[in-house]
This record gives structure tokens, sequence and C-alpha cells, in this order.
């Protein structure tokens, strides 16, 4: 054994290795916190466990992150903007009236807005204080308890979302073939966690003890391999800090992790902890990023919750000024296009009137030079227009912004 591997408490709940690399000795609030990675596959987890889980979740957690036993007024309005960016990413997946369960629904508010857009939704939290409020306030079918003991539908839902909760189970793998056989054959399994690569965060605060496992886009999707789960989709968001994958339920996508593969992934996992360090950190954007956006969201938080609301009216008002169903969206964006090529042609012929008529002697340009000019302006605006849209993505806003933008052209023609 060489100087940095170690013996775990804990096989790795991935391929069942118990030699392992120290990643931490310390836990974001200076508390001993022993975190490892696995060197056959690079898994991260807490080794021993740091606290009684079942107790911790069920009574401390809610309490020790949120000092409130149920969500107060700002927790309300940031869980909603929270659900509002979790629909965008699952857009997709919506298809017709779904069954959808919520694994770890906290305060309820996703599920609410799940169920406000016509949804069938069941959902699950450990927390006593949050499950009751979330069955209070907003008519939620919520099940009080841990996901592991759960006796979940067989084929049950079209739908399963995990956010930010995998990682507080004390058998991720279990939690994962559980939820395969709770979907329907070809259901979407939706699961987000904090990327252990990340850099956005503080060094010190990396690993805490709520977070009893650690992942990386790799680890993540052989542990769904294992379940029957096929990945769809998987990407970061813009920050790194978080993972995002989305899974089919099949019956055959377990397949072995090669060797090779998995211990450069240890290695890669390793490199990465240990290259973030304090230094680099301050040096870079992130955290005066996330100090102004703190900041910014104080302050919105403050001004939104003076008036007196209760939390369902809160929602309404929040889901109601932002939500458009996928049709009016899709109608937006070409209304929205459209009013774009009609400022840029209204801008060009400014520009134009602007040099030929304003700046320059009279008579100075001849017609073609005119027309040179005009059509220059006009490429030059169209071409700003496709850049602020990031569009046209597809063959039909191809077609559609040279529909748009071929009257511009010909104009000067018949003129």
């Amino acid at each position: 054994m060489t100087p940095d591997e170690s013996i775990a408490g804990l096989p790795c709940n991935l391929c069942g290795g118990v030699c392992v690399s120290v990643l931490s000795q310390r836990s974001r609030s200076g508390d001993p916190l022993r975190t490892v990675a696995c060197r056959q596959c690079g898994l991260v987890w807490s080794d021993p466990r740091p606290h009684d889980t079942r107790r911790f979740y069920a009574q401390d957690y809610r309490l020790a992150y949120k000092r409130t036993h149920v969500p107060r007024a700002r927790h309300v309005l940031r869980a909603g903007r929270v659900a509002l960016s979790r629909l965008e990413k699952i857009r997709p997946c919506l298809q017709g009236r779904m069954r959808i369960l919520d694994v770890g629904s906290g305060g309820g508010e996703f599920a609410y807005l799940l169920k406000s857009l016509g949804h069938e939704v069941h959902g699950v939290e450990p927390n006593n204080g949050y499950a009751a409020y979330a069955a209070t306030q907003y008519g939620l079918h919520v099940t009080q308890g841990f996901i592991g003991d759960i006796d979940l539908p067989p084929a049950g839902y079209d739908l399963i979302t995990i956010w930010h909760v995998l990682e507080h189970t004390d058998d991720p793998g279990a939690v994962l073939r559980q939820l395969h056989r709770a979907l329907r054959r070809g259901g979407l399994l939706v699961v987000e966690v904090p990327n252990v690569e990340a850099a956005c965060q503080s060094p010190h605060n990396t690993f805490h003890e709520a977070h009893l496992y650690n992942f990386n886009a790799a680890t993540l999707s052989w542990l769904a391999a294992r379940a029957d789960l096929q990945p769809c989709v998987s990407e970061h968001s813009a920050d790194g800090g978080n993972l995002i994958a989305i899974f089919r339920s099949v019956n055959d996508a377990a397949t072995p992790m090669p060797v090779g593969l998995t211990q450069r992934n240890h290695e890669r996992v390793a490199n990465r902890v240990g290259a973030h360090r304090p230094l680099r950190y301050w040096l870079s954007a992130h955290p005066y990023r996330r100090a102004a956006g703190r900041l910014a969201r104080m302050a919105t938080e403050w001004m939104q919750t003076r008036e007196p609301r209760g939390a369902r009216e809160r929602l309404d008002a929040l889901y109601a000024s932002n939500v458009q169903p996928a049709a009016s969206a899709a109608h937006a964006k070409k209304h929205a296009l459209w009013l774009w090529v009609a400022g840029a042609y209204a801008a060009a012929l400014l520009l134009e009137w602007l040099l030929l008529d304003r700046m320059l002697p009279t008579g100075a340009w001849g017609e073609r030079q005119a027309l040179a000019l005009y059509l220059a302006l006009q490429s030059a605006m169209v071409a700003g227009v496709v850049w602020v849209t990031n569009m046209p993505r597809t063959m039909p806003q191809i077609a559609r912004l040279a529909a748009w933008a071929a009257p511009m052209f010909a104009l000067p023609i018949f003129c």
C-alpha cells in the first residue's frame, strides 16, 4: 500500500472496492470529516458516516441549513424560482398529462408547479415539517419518509425527478434500482447532483456532512447503468457546479466498467480536487460573481416579501408571470425574431440616412455606392440579429429569417 492509500470502513457503493485515497479530513464547518475516493472507480464518499442519517434528515437537516422547521416567505420565493429553472431543464420530457414522482420534494414548490401544469404529481420528503407544509399549503400528495422505505408501485410513473437528493442517501445504487422499478418501460428519470470536480465554490466548502456521496459524470452514469438506466442527457450547469442527467428505463443498460477507464477516473477526480486551491479560486471570477448574485437575490427577495401573502398565493403569482405553455413560448420566440428583424431594418435605414444625407456632401456617392452601403448595413444588422438572439439554429428558423430579411435587401431594387 502506497502512502496515499487507505482502507475504507464502508465499501464503494459502485464497485465494492475498499482501497481508497483520502481527499479531505475536514468539512466546510471545520469539523472532522474524512472524505475518500475509490481507487478503482473514483466514487467519493464520507467514511465513516458523519451522523445518524435518519434522525438528521427527518428532524435536523432543515433546521441546520434553513434555521426553520417550515419554509419562510423568502425560502418559498427562492424555491419557486429554482422550480422554474428546473421546469426549463425538463420541458422536452413533459409530453401530455404524466404521472410524476418528485423525490425529495422539500416544501413542495416544484411539485406544485408540475401540478399547476396539469400533471398528476406525488412527492416523497423525509423531513417532517416540510412534508406536512407541502401537503397543507398546496394540497399535494406527499409521503413523509425515506425513499428507500417507501413501497412504490411497479412501473407506476412516467417521469421521476430527484433533484439534489441522491448525494444524501445511504445507498444511492439501491435508490436508483428502486426508481428504475417504479418507472414504466421507457419512462424517464431526471437526476441532478453537485459535481465533485466543480471549482465554482471555495475549496473549503467542497465537502460537508450533508453530502454522504459525491459524483462526477462518469460515476453517476456508471451507477445508473448498473440500475438498468440508459443515459439520454448528461450535462453540467453553467458554472460547472452541478451535474444534470436524464436516464431512460430499459432492461439491458448494465455494462461492465472498463478497469483502465475507472482507474483513470480516480486519477481525474483526485487531481481536480487537489488542484482546486484557495489562491486559484480567489483569482477566478467565481467568488465575486457568487457574492454579487447573492446580494442581488437578497435585495430582490426583501422587496418581494414585504407584502404579506400566503405561500400558495405567492407561488401562483410567480408561476403565472413566468410559465408559458410550449406552443405559446414557441410563438413568442417567432414574434421576438420578427421584431428583431424589423428593428435591424429600421436601424440600417437610419444609419444609411445619417451617412449619406447628413454626414457626406450631397452627391458624393453614386447610386451603386449607396446600394452597396445599404446592403452592407443590412447584412451587418442581420448578422447582429443572429448573434444576439442565438437564432437561427434549425431549418425552420433559417427559412423564417430568410423570408423576413429578403424584402429588406430587395427593397432598393424597386425604389
